[in-house]
């Protein structure tokens, strides 16, 4: 979408509907509104003015706000569900212990309802600042999949060649101890066996799956915003009854410019995560927690 930093929301207030209650003035993060004459009125606020974050057209009991401007329209505003309709906190438990990560498949198609269903609940997904920042590139049935996987396959040819040992040991000044061992005893051989297996006639990136999304963003958003999006893809593909499976090597293409173009991925744009998606050919019995590197309360 590509975020200015000089462009500010336009929130307004219908007249009509507005009962000059100031919730919006209160809740405001910059101070942008204040009630004058019964009415709020949008002044420029504090550092960073109106960042149409939705807030003041969400809190108002009326319906009489609504903000336009940096990626938002008046109609993204949508009424919340209510409380009986949403999930508990033993719901969600229950989904994220069912979550496991899935790498094996059936041949049924994902059908382009459930994929424009897990693509709404990730555009509810937060942001740094709006407007969000974040796109995904959507891989849509088994052929286009399997060319994903293919092209995956030559840039992580290209990856592995070019963390070569002279390169890394020139980049050691900069990577650090623990970055030079990381590329050097993971990353470089993780590409190296992806490429080996994809030789052989085994998708080990991709797993076969039907459905594959990446995450990217602009070069202004913040790259932790892919990872939050796929997250939620993740979770809502599980809601769905669909496995799913996390992609962290899909950096590989961040330095790729022919794969780039070959999907419109603008130069400046970051990579983020990839995600696999399916209906899941084994059923997980069991759960597992797994323990923090650790808990500390200051």
């Amino acid at each position: 979408m590509g975020m200015t930093f000089d462009e500010r929301g336009r929130p307004s207030a219908d007249a009509a509907l507005c009962t000059g209650c100031g919730a919006c003035a209160r809740i405001c993060p910059d101070g942008v509104l204040a009630i004058e004459d019964g009415l709020p009125r949008a002044g420029t606020g504090g550092f960073m003015g109106c960042i149409a974050c939705g807030h003041c057209a969400c809190v108002c009991p009326t319906g009489a706000m609504r903000v336009e401007g940096r990626g938002m329209r008046a109609d993204d505003v949508v009424g919340i569900p209510p409380a009986d309709a949403r999930a508990t906190a033993d719901a969600l438990e229950a989904l994220l212990l069912a979550r496991r990560s899935v790498r094996q498949f059936t041949d049924r198609e994902v059908d382009r309802a459930t994929v424009d269903r897990i693509l709404a609940m990730v555009s509810t997904a937060p942001m740094g600042i709006p407007p969000h920042e974040v796109s995904v590139l959507v891989f849509h049935g088994r052929d286009k999949v399997r060319a994903f996987a293919a092209d995956a396959a030559v840039s992580f040819e290209r990856a592995a060649k070019f963390f070569n040992p002279v390169t890394l040991t020139l980049m050691r000044p900069f990577l650090g101890k623990s970055g030079h061992a990381l590329l050097r005893d993971f990353v470089r051989p993780l590409m190296q066996a992806l490429v080996s297996e994809h030789a052989r006639g085994r998708d080990a990136f991709t797993y076969g799956a039907p459905l594959a999304m990446l995450f990217h963003t602009s070069a202004v958003g913040d790259p932790t915003d892919c990872h939050i999006a796929a997250t939620y893809a993740m979770l809502a593909a599980e809601s769905l009854g669909l496995g799913s499976c996390l992609l962290g090597t899909a950096q590989a293409f961040e330095r790729d410019k022919t794969f780039r173009a070959k999907y419109g991925i603008p130069p400046g744009n970051k990579i983020g995560l990839a995600l696999t998606i399916g209906h899941p050919a084994v059923h997980f019995t069991r759960a597992v927690r797994r323990r923090l590197a650790s808990v500390r309360f200051a």
